[in-house]
């Protein structure tokens, strides 16, 4: 999957982050259910494979892998609120993992919303608490 893909969708956030870690080690951060728990209120895992289930935040977002590429630092995955309803289509994550001079540069597009408000609550959760 191309990083662009997500923006194609509804209501497309994009956000970049500096982290001051090896981009392996911001990627093993997303994947690895061990460092996951340290970071994600409620915890959660990711199967990685194509196809593999994701949760986050204490199953409040269940997904499943779309892509990933570790050493490229590539990630993607589909992203769906419990709340949201059973109709409603799951939003696509993107998430690139580059080089840079203090660590990682971590790109992160988020497209797929049922609306702008969901959208809105996105752009706060990804800055609040990831």
């Amino acid at each position: 999957m191309e990083r662009t893909t997500a923006t194609r969708h509804a209501f497309p956030l994009s956000l970049q982050y500096i982290m001051y870690a090896d981009p392996l080690r911001v990627f093993d951060a997303f994947t690895q259910k061990e460092i996951i728990d340290g970071w994600c209120d409620g915890g959660g895992e990711v199967e990685l494979a194509v196809g593999g289930a994701v949760h986050f935040f204490g199953n409040w977002v269940s997904g499943e892998v779309v892509s990933f590429d570790r050493a490229s630092g590539k990630f993607s995955f589909t992203w769906k609120p419990s709340e949201w309803p059973a109709k409603t289509p799951a939003s696509l994550v993107f998430i690139e993992f580059k080089k840079h001079p203090a660590g990682t540069a971590m790109l992160i597009e988020h497209g797929g919303f049922p609306s702008r408000e969901e959208a809105d609550k996105h752009l706060n959760g990804w800055t609040d608490y990831v």
